[in-house]
């Protein structure tokens, strides 16, 4: 069996660090509001931080978030209509000025998941940090009359989620929990990141059974290092599962419970902005998983 990525066990490193937002100002004046027709102001200022002031109009109409049917100073967005923290509708509003580039330190106003960011147009801010509403701008997928799924810009990247989930987003990495990589290959964690890798479990790869390599597991799995496993007999890993830091019955349901909790991959800002909630039923350590 050929192991094709040799990447030890807890190799948890992240070379990214926590973010900072700054913002200029470079225009000012009014636009229409599309749904009502009243003049909106648009200006911007120092305290506003390059936003522009979403008009008090009330429920706005829905726009179309993959293709993007909002005008030329506007971007189709996903919110919450309930204030809540999962978007369940869309609405055009209005750019800011200037807009943040794809992977960069974005901003967003009002709640999580208002959809009022400051992304470019076709970028949606992730946000890590629920207090301060920091994250990272991700791309949206977008329509192709050829494809019978939304793509992605990047040949590189894929679009993840499913039908149901709003937004869909591109990722150069893999759904660890779900089954988007390709042939025998399964979702593994390299460091602050998760990509597709031949499976070279074998008939190995259960939890509990020993691990050295990251894709010495089955889907769904992290090569935990000993002292991070309860009882592990191999010195070098085995294998745990993968688990949702967001839900509060998680630890619960680990394999190894009590012993072993959901405990989170990554700190908060250093993992991949789509999957930085994913954790692995682990001993707690300082060091984390």
């Amino acid at each position: 069996m050929v192991i094709v990525a040799l990447v030890a066990c807890g190799d948890g490193s992240s070379s990214t660090g926590p973010v900072e937002t700054g913002a200029t100002t470079t225009s000012s004046g009014t636009g229409g509001d599309p749904s009502t027709g009243a003049a909106v102001d648009t200006s911007t200022s120092a305290e506003s931080g390059g936003f522009v002031t979403m008009p008090d109009v009330g429920a706005l109409p829905q726009c179309s978030l993959y293709a993007d049917d909002c005008p030329a100073d506007e971007k189709c967005m996903p919110y919450a209509s309930d204030g809540g923290i999962s978007p369940d509708a869309t609405r055009c509003v209005p750019l800011a000025d200037p807009p943040v580039g794809l992977a960069q330190p974005c901003a967003v106003q009002e709640f999580a998941a208002s959809g009022l960011d400051d992304c470019d147009r076709g970028l949606y801010c992730v946000v890590h940090d629920d207090e301060a509403l920091l994250g990272e701008c991700v791309a949206l997928c977008v329509e192709d009359p050829e494809a019978p799924d939304l793509v992605c810009a990047d040949g590189n990247a894929r679009c993840v989620g499913g039908p149901d989930i709003l937004p869909r987003l591109c990722s150069t990495g893999c759904d660890p929990f779900g089954a988007d990589c390709p042939g025998e290959q399964n979702c593994y964690r390299i460091g602050d990141h998760f990509t597709c890798l031949d499976d070279a479990s074998g008939a190995l790869g259960a939890y509990g059974e020993r691990c050295l390599f990251t894709n010495q597991c089955d889907a769904g799995m992290l090569c935990a290092d000993p002292p991070e496993f309860f009882e592990c007999d191999n010195a070098d890993g085995c294998c745990t599962p993968f688990c949702d830091t967001r839900d509060p019955q998680a630890s619960a349901m680990c394999p190894g419970a009590p012993e072993h909790l959901c405990e989170p991959l990554f700190d908060p800002g250093e993992g991949p902005p789509l999957f930085d909630w994913v954790g692995a039923c682990v001993v707690p350590t300082k060091t984390g998983p």
